[in-house]
């Protein structure tokens, strides 16, 4: 397959970057709404300790708990800022969530659809409830949708495939990356040999990518450790005796919350004081598929559950007042009539647009048996964006030019706001 490539009108610059302002106003608002921002993750504590030279450690222990990606894009405005990095942090996730919105926009337009298309995708990633409420946190989810949207445009230039950067900043999208080395053998461009190779350079970038991150772990464990050392305790959040008892068995919307939830949490750090890391992680995921085996039943559902909670249209009515779920339903609902056309659509299942859905299907697959909520499916909304911009009945027919010009803001823009935090 040749290259899919389109130029963009002067015009459609004018909206992108509109759309692109729009996204920075809705993430400013967001964060100036917050009371600070967020770090339940511990990142901003392993963002300083990179910063004071002590490595990626926590408390004083080196540790893979965490990716190694945000904390080290944190750890320079943690070094320069200070006690004033919350105006770098606020800066950075306007950056990122701005540049998802033009780089969804740019994968549609190289997809050879029309600008229409191109401007609804920026549209929903620019307005998305749960990326512009997470803006405010200290979280990998902005990363990670600009991550996925970085991607998925390199997908779409000549068949190649850019660097991936996704497995260092959350894991879970490993798989999506795995199902497009599949997929690129079976229907990229050119002779099997050349899909072929072209798998190879792909799967290849991605340990490549992941390598220097588990060789430093094989260092401080003694073992290589490719992602993290959170999967199983992530695994178990969402599957253990406790959680079935006070969610699955509960009515529908429960949430875990609370004196039960945290006598689990204790009780998993005693059954685990002592041991490396890696051996707790082990020991997590041992106790998981001892509880699947046991408990069939229960797993199945729990999984059932995990994906409703996933594709929620609205977040939990016991945590979130009535607008808040009422504002994501108004948003949500569109989006999801839109996804079914898109994905109903023969093209988005063809190379190099499959990309999109692959990446829907693999973070999906992962939040089936893992810890999940609405927050988790926010790195995937560039790749929804680009199914929507597919589900339209009608398009104009694309005219491909040898070139792709850089998105640039029209000469008489203004320079979008300051965030305030």
């Amino acid at each position: 397959m040749g290259d899919v490539q389109a130029s963009f009108s002067r015009s459609f610059r004018v909206r992108l970057w509109a759309v692109a302002i729009l996204a920075m106003l809705a993430r400013s608002a967001a964060i100036a709404m917050s009371k600070g921002f967020e770090d339940p993750d511990n990142y901003l504590p392993l963002a300083q300790s990179l910063a004071s030279g002590e490595g990626f450690s926590l408390k004083g222990h080196l540790t893979a708990y965490r990716p190694p990606l945000y904390p080290l894009l944190l750890a320079p405005l943690v070094a320069t800022l200070g006690d004033q990095v919350s105006w770098g942090i606020a800066g950075l996730h306007l950056l990122l969530g701005t540049g998802t919105v033009l780089l969804t926009a740019r994968a549609v337009r190289k997809l050879g659809f029309s600008e229409t298309r191109a401007f609804v995708a920026g549209l929903i990633v620019a307005g998305d409830p749960t990326l512009v409420w997470l803006s405010q946190s200290v979280m990998t989810e902005t990363l990670a949708a600009f991550l996925v949207a970085a991607s998925l445009a390199a997908f779409t230039r000549s068949g190649r495939m850019g660097l991936i950067l996704g497995g260092l900043c959350r894991p879970s999208l490993l798989v999506g990356a795995g199902f497009c080395c599949v997929v690129v053998a079976l229907l990229g461009p050119g002779s099997r040999p050349r899909r072929l190779v072209d798998s190879l350079i792909l799967g290849g970038t991605v340990v490549l990518v992941m390598l220097p991150w588990a060789v430093r772990n094989r260092i401080v464990f003694g073992e290589m450790v490719w992602t993290t050392t959170h999967g199983g305790y992530t695994l178990a959040l969402a599957n253990n005796p406790v959680y079935y008892r006070d969610v699955l068995n509960a009515p529908k919307e429960s949430v875990w919350t609370g004196q039960d939830q945290w006598y689990w949490w204790d009780s998993v750090n005693r059954e685990t004081a002592g041991m490396p890391e890696p051996e707790a992680d082990r020991y997590m995921k041992a106790k998981v598929i001892r509880l699947a085996l046991e408990r069939p039943g229960d797993f199945l559902r729990a999984s059932i559950a995990r994906l409703e909670r996933f594709w929620s249209i609205a977040p939990a009515a016991a945590v979130y007042p009535w607008p808040v779920r009422l504002i994501s339903a108004l948003f949500t609902v569109p989006v999801w009539i839109g996804l079914l056309a898109g994905l109903w659509r023969r093209r988005i299942w063809t190379w190099p647009a499959i990309a999109a859905p692959l990446q829907i299907l693999g973070l999906t697959a992962v939040h089936t048996l893992y810890w999940t909520d609405m927050r988790m499916r926010s790195p995937i909304i560039p790749a929804i964006a680009i199914v929507v911009a597919a589900s339209f009945l009608k398009e104009r027919t694309a005219n491909p030019s040898p070139t792709i010009p850089a998105i640039s803001p029209p000469s008489d823009s203004r320079r979008p706001p300051t965030a305030t935090s």
